[in-house]
């Protein structure tokens, strides 16, 4: 049994009468490679491998075994140009130039000003020994350069111990020096709407004076992170175009996995709750990264503390100390070594509460006194310092536990096209019912002996396929959301009378402009409708819907998505 997708191109026509109807080219429900026994299996695995201690010598078989169940489906990338290329140096013996990123300005910035002093060089000119890769990926080789990108590297940290995570993003095999001949070329991946794409790169870097302005290795003849910088800079048009951003998006681009912000504003009076939930993600292996929020200077500091800047999160867990046990967070500042970069309150490295904890309490807690970046705070000084936390598994997490559960996978692709079915959201019913319509219908409940309402559990994931190459052209992420509706019959389309007479079931709250949202509920056996919006009219843009359940759900075709003969207000 296939796991189904709709997949629909869209492109606007006129019809006889001239009214502008949209003409959609949809393959049924094509196939994503797999099953729902697989599906299930591997994510069943993935969640049983991550919450396993392992004994040292069970590691080696561990990875092995991830390995295996994380590999690249290799119809799922975009394939790149890169083995002609190669076959092409071969007997050229030339180092490769990338014409498509080429080492000028339009590649630092899409903005008329260009940094200043600017000199592309060559990896194998910046040192007389360099590596692409030392000794693997770890946390403490990133160090981030003059370029706002931290939302960026707090992310990569976050997956830097996983060796098969960094390795899909980070093809192994690649060098500087060795045997083999050098052609300068080097490959990344990054899930981009749906699909893994592959990045090619030249070895050219900016420089001033000698000296990398960007990214970084904490070792100066290791050279991952800046190529692996500059790869991101290439999908996204520029240097410039990666600058601020979500972590969110960042661990999405880097995992495939779905992830969510929680703000502190919204648990002021429940962290305990807030934290329980944190550190359960934590024992499971979630993936996790914060941020603060800007004070009136872009980099102010306040306790060690950066205003604006995005931090990963190494660890959530409780601290037991002479007066009780104190719940703390490991955070990770990507901006690497040197002073003024680490909490200096309470539990900090230099804090005196650690000297009441034994040695071998404080190693085998994972304390150690560095100027590393990494620190130590109290969970409570934690949620008044930062604004937000990210926490992403790598496929749904139903119960909240923190974990990715099994389930069911359906992937719709569409478009918001102004006049036809960008109907923006219910603050105009007539607009709104014009909006693109997703029927579903549920038959089985998650079959859990303890979930006594007998219903099934569902995550949406709604993802606008924003580019932040078009920033140049003032385009921003547009606040969106999703409803979802009872239906009496998936064949009909729900119009404007019955939003008008019904409310939603469940939605996803107030709109927000973020590439991602997501939406849990636990639905009834029955017919629902799924309606994912812009929150003004006449937006238009690209999404996809993911959607997970926990048992196989029916996706039939959706309505207002310009089926042949169909006009739209």
């Amino acid at each position: 049994m296939t796991v189904p997708t709709l997949v629909a191109d869209a492109s606007s026509i006129s019809n006889s009468n001239g009214k502008r109807v949209l003409e959609m080219k949809v393959d049924k429900v094509s196939e994503v490679k797999g099953d729902n026994s697989k599906w299930n299996m591997l994510t069943e695995d993935v969640k049983a491998l991550l919450d396993f201690h392992p004994r040292k010598n069970d590691i080696e078989e561990l990875m092995n075994q991830v390995n295996e169940m994380l590999k690249i489906d290799d119809n799922l990338i975009i394939e790149s140009n890169y083995q002609n290329i190669i076959k092409e140096l071969e007997v050229t013996g030339e180092l490769w130039v990338d014409p498509d990123f080429l080492p000028e300005p339009s590649s630092l910035t899409y903005e008329h000003v260009v940094p200043e002093g600017i000199k592309w060089i060559r990896t194998v000119d910046l040192h007389e020994n360099p590596f692409f890769m030392t000794d693997g990926v770890s946390k403490s080789d990133i160090v981030q350069g003059e370029l706002g990108d931290c939302w960026f590297w707090a992310s990569v940290a976050t997956i830097a111990k996983y060796k098969r995570l960094t390795e899909r993003v980070i093809p192994s095999g690649q060098f500087i020096t060795g045997s083999s001949p050098y052609y300068g070329i080097f490959r990344f991946r990054f899930w981009q709407f749906g699909k893994w794409v592959e990045i090619l790169v030249d070895d050219y870097l900016p420089t001033r004076n000698g000296q990398l302005i960007y990214a970084r290795s904490e070792a100066s003849n290791e050279f991952w992170p800046s190529l692996f910088e500059k790869a991101f800079a290439k999908l996204h048009g520029s240097y410039k175009a990666i600058e601020g951003g979500w972590t969110l998006d960042a661990l999405t681009d880097l995992t495939g996995g779905v992830g969510e912000i929680y703000r502190f504003s919204d648990y002021a009076d429940r962290y305990e709750e807030l934290y329980d939930r944190l550190a359960a993600a934590s024992r499971k292996n979630a993936l996790m990264a914060c941020g603060t929020g800007r004070g009136d200077n872009r980099y102010e500091n306040q306790d060690g503390l950066i205003a604006g800047h995005a931090y990963g999160v190494t660890a959530v867990k409780k601290l037991t100390t002479p007066k009780g046990r104190v719940p703390l967070v490991r955070i990770l500042n990507p901006w690497g070594s040197g002073k003024n970069m680490e909490w200096t309150g309470d539990w900090g490295d230099d804090s005196p509460l650690w000297n009441q904890i034994p040695f071998w309490t404080r190693e085998s807690f994972g304390f150690t006194k560095k100027a590393d970046g990494e620190f130590w705070m109290k969970f409570d000084d934690f949620c008044q310092k930062f604004a937000n936390i990210t926490v992403l598994t790598l496929g749904p997490d139903f119960d909240d536990d923190g974990g990715a559960d099994a389930g069911s996978l359906k992937e719709v692709k569409c478009q918001w096209v102004i006049g036809i079915n960008a109907g923006g959201c219910r603050n105009n019913i007539n607009s709104y019912s014009c909006n693109p319509q997703y029927p579903i219908t549920i038959a089985k409940t998650d079959g859990d002996e303890d979930l006594e309402d007998g219903a099934c559990s569902i995550l949406i994931c709604l993802i606008q396929n924003y580019k932040r190459m078009n920033r140049k052209l003032g385009i921003s992420m547009s606040p969106i959301g999703i409803q979802i509706y009872k239906s009496y019959d998936p064949q009909r389309v729900l119009t404007a009378q019955h939003f008008t007479n019904h409310t939603e079931v469940s939605d996803s709250g107030a709109y927000v402009a973020q590439r991602s949202i997501t939406l849990h509920s636990k639905l009834m056996p029955g017919h629902y409708v799924i309606i994912p919006s812009t929150f003004a009219p006449d937006t238009d843009g690209s999404f996809m819907l993911r959607i997970f359940t926990k048992t196989e759900i029916q996706i039939h075709e959706g309505f207002n998505l310009g089926e042949e003969g169909m006009e739209y207000c």
